[in-house]
């Protein structure tokens, strides 16, 4: 599909010239449909991929904070838990190979190092496949626990790993080695990160048929998770009317519902693709403000980039041609940092008098069939995701009826491709969630070892859901998951009784606790105040005799 340059760096696609019998008008609209949904400028693929390795960092660095409780044996999920009991049939994480500390840093180092190589532009293309195989692995090992955010974050990867990223913006490109200097890539990647940020938006909105949705309530529902609610969402609700909600509720439902076809829209693309930016960053900064959604936020503006134009690009290239520090200074500065660059190299090259081999013919003709290969993998996550979206959404059912073959589903899980778009769909959840631990030291004082880790601002050990604690999503979604998967109870046991080796404290040994699953119902629009608190025991222990699990 790649033509010749035209004189700028930039790719034309060529067609063959009309012949008696052939279909201009077809000709066009293949042209206009493979420039339309196939075609990326290389600038705006270098800018996603900068975007994506500052997501992927950001999210590394957040679980880094909190691997002991979640990446080892002394954690709340050990490995051997998982294995016992996955939660999924088909995972794929090496993580699952680290039981201590050391072990859950050395991959955790690995993910550093990839991602900081992908940001950065150096081995593009290795770093793209090594950064998907981490940001698998990290999500993998928690896959139950994961949220939205989580999964957009491993889309993007998985799609970008196909595309050359690396062409503009980095070190590969100042090394020469990024590739051909052509600005625009046509790709099926390019399709398929459309059309995955298209659907994403899409069934998201089809979804929202609740009654809080309807009569505009939904914002006012959504500020009253107190889990999830920022310390802004908390002063945001305490102001807000039912008039505000909805104007609130529908806004955020009409951008979602005018996302798709912004995106896939064959006309004015340019012009439909920067209100679609626009409207993705406005939107989920909106998010961000007022709720904790681990990397959603962050992972979905991260999409944006790959649909600036090249128009864009070439105006925002012609004024900084016109700034004080314009095209030619950094022209200069890119020569000096690059002829650094390859000076350092050369000092790290070992084998500089080594006599390097040209490729024979074999290695030369399976170098060739690469492109078409990598369109062959793409084509064929592309059938998975949409075996994927078809299983997984229940709008889609409303048409076909389908669910995926066993060896479908595996691939599914196993490349973390899931395609359930429901956020807060159909309805709100009214209904807020915690869990209470009290436990009782051997001098006899009641302590929260759970909420002392998950929430660190947690005023005191109690049967309650403060609100705008700002939790790490990883225990947000532990909350929600475990008090219906009792075969985590054990690990969770151990993990309490465990307290005095986090704490360093002998005094803090635990004798006996009772865990709860705490919950109250938001207040009705005009109210504040939650109403119904309630708090199931769900896990109960004395030193002095055997633990008892009890149903929620």
């Amino acid at each position: 599909m790649h033509g010749p340059d035209d004189g700028r760096g930039a790719a034309t696609l060529q067609l063959a010239p009309a012949s008696e019998g052939s279909f201009p008008v077809g000709r066009r609209f293949v042209q206009h449909f493979v420039s339309t949904y196939l075609t990326a400028d290389a600038r705006s693929l270098a800018a996603g991929r900068i975007a994506l390795a500052a997501v992927l960092l950001l999210d590394l660095v957040k679980r880094w904070v909190q691997l002991g409780s979640w990446y080892t044996n002394e954690g709340l999920v050990p490995n051997h838990t998982l294995l016992w009991r996955p939660s999924f049939a088909h995972v794929f994480s090496f993580f699952y190979m680290a039981s201590y500390t050391h072990e859950a840093v050395l991959g955790f180092v690995v993910c550093a190092l990839a991602y900081t190589a992908l940001l950065v532009g150096l081995y593009t293309r290795a770093a793209q496949v090594l950064s998907m195989v981490c940001v698998m692995s990290l999500h993998g090992r928690l896959l139950l626990f994961d949220n939205g955010g989580d999964v957009v974050l491993g889309l993007l990867a998985i799609w970008t790993a196909f595309l050359p990223t690396g062409r503009r913006f980095s070190v590969d490109a100042v090394l020469g080695r990024g590739g051909p200097a052509q600005r625009r890539v046509v790709s099926l990647a390019v399709l398929a990160l459309t059309c995955q940020l298209a659907f994403i938006y899409f069934f998201n909105a089809v979804h929202k048929s609740g009654e809080t949705w309807r009569e505009g309530s939904a914002v006012h529902y959504v500020l009253h998770l107190d889990r999830l609610v920022t310390p802004l969402g908390v002063w945001v609700r305490t102001r807000m009317t039912p008039g505000l909600s909805r104007v609130m509720s529908y806004g955020a439902l009409g951008i979602e519902w005018s996302l798709p076809w912004l995106l896939l829209s064959p006309i004015a693309v340019r012009h439909c693709r920067r209100v679609a930016i626009a409207l993705i960053v406005m939107l989920h900064v909106g998010f961000g403000l007022l709720m904790n959604l681990g990397v959603f936020v962050p992972a979905m503006i991260a999409y944006a980039p790959h649909f600036i134009h090249a128009d864009d690009w070439d105006a925002l290239s012609r004024w900084w041609g016109r700034s004080r520090f314009g095209a030619r200074r950094w022209a200069g500065l890119e020569a000096r940092i690059g002829a650094e660059l390859r000076r350092a190299g050369a000092f790290f090259t070992f084998g500089r008098s080594l006599r390097i081999v040209p490729p024979g013919p074999a290695v030369t003709a399976l170098a060739r069939s690469v492109p078409a290969l990598r369109e062959g993998i793409v084509a064929l996550l592309i059938i998975v995701a949409a075996n994927q979206l078809l299983d997984e959404n229940q709008a889609a059912h409303r048409v076909i009826d389908h669910h995926n073959a066993p060896a479908v589903a595996a691939a599914v899980t196993y490349l973390n491709l899931f395609q359930g778009w429901s956020m807060f769909a159909p309805e709100v959840n009214k209904t807020d969630i915690n869990i209470a631990v009290d436990a009782v030291t051997a001098d006899g004082r009641h302590v929260d070892p759970w909420n002392e880790a998950a929430n660190p601002k947690y005023p005191a050990p109690g049967a309650t859901i403060p609100s705008a604690m700002g939790p790490n999503w990883l225990f947000y979604q532990y909350v929600t998951r475990l008090p219906w998967w009792p075969a985590y109870n054990q690990a969770f046991q151990e993990w309490i009784l465990r307290y005095p080796l986090r704490t360093g404290r002998t005094e803090d040994e635990i004798v006996s606790f009772k865990a709860y699953k705490v919950e109250d119902d938001s207040p009705a629009p005009g109210a504040n105040e939650p109403t119904n608190p309630r708090a199931t025991l769900m896990l109960e222990y004395n030193s002095a005799g055997a633990p008892a699990a009890h149903g929620s």
